[in-house]
């Protein structure tokens, strides 16, 4: 029984060790979404984990999408630690913890393309509506950006519910605008277990396929990159050289 105990515990440890990042989103996920639901429901109305169709048959995930009467809120949420640096125009942004630097996905632009799938569903219904991009950084991280952003909020998950809040009085949106708007964004809320498994796992699926793709073309000059060796090991660089002299990791 003792050994059946521990084999399931180094099972345990294995499973959480190769899904921990998922889990953390997925918590950063769950304390937003109950930070939004303390908001008064009949001003505001929340919607979560949002699966919007985008070009090719692929979908585009969404966390949070806020309807209040002064606009629309997409949220971002990103259970991160540690120092996060970037600029709005870097592709790649930083997560440093100690000496240990881990490189992700700017996450504005990443938004933009959540607003884009938005746009394409609401059409004409988002008419002089406000959009407001916000990406909400676990209260573990340290935000450590040189340069104020134009097209996005960048905060942390403690400070979101006042800066929400800061634009109230404004009002843009009609209650039966705002359900409106409700209606046509419910279809892509999946509520029932099987399918939210089947479509993260295939959603997850199409990122990686995605990122494969960014990462193989220059993000200077849009030429392929290659494999290249040097002093320090092998590392990819621009096949435009010496035009080009982008390289990465």
């Amino acid at each position: 029984m003792g050994k059946l105990l521990i084999l399931a515990i180094l099972i345990g440890v294995i499973w959480y060790n190769l899904n921990k990042a998922t889990i953390k989103g997925k918590l950063g996920e769950k304390q937003v979404a109950l930070l939004l639901n303390t908001l008064n429901p009949t001003v505001y109305i929340v919607l979560n984990d949002l699966y919007l169709p985008r070009k090719g048959g692929k979908t585009t995930q969404i966390d949070h999408i806020l309807i209040a009467e002064n606009g629309i809120y997409i949220i971002e949420t990103k259970n991160f630690k540690g120092w996060i640096t970037g600029s709005e125009h870097q592709q790649f942004w930083t997560q440093t913890n100690f000496k240990r630097k881990d490189k992700f996905y700017n996450p504005i632009w990443q938004n933009a393309g959540h607003i884009k799938a938005v746009q394409s569903v609401l059409g004409h219904v988002l008419e002089d509506v406000p959009i407001y991009s916000v990406i909400a950084f676990g209260n573990q991280a340290e935000l450590k950006f040189k340069h104020p952003f134009k097209n996005a909020t960048v905060l942390k998950t403690n400070n979101l519910l006042s800066f929400i809040k800061s634009g109230a009085g404004v009002k843009h949106l009609s209650d039966f605008k705002k359900h409106k708007i409700k209606h046509l964004l419910m279809q892509y809320v999946l509520k029932d277990r099987k399918a939210q498994k089947q479509q993260s796992k295939k959603h997850v699926e199409e990122i990686k396929n995605d990122f494969n793709t960014v990462n193989s073309i220059c993000p200077h000059c849009g030429s392929p990159l290659v494999k290249r060796y040097g002093k320090q090991g092998t590392f990819k660089g621009c096949s435009s050289y010496p035009n080009c002299k982008f390289t990465t990791e």
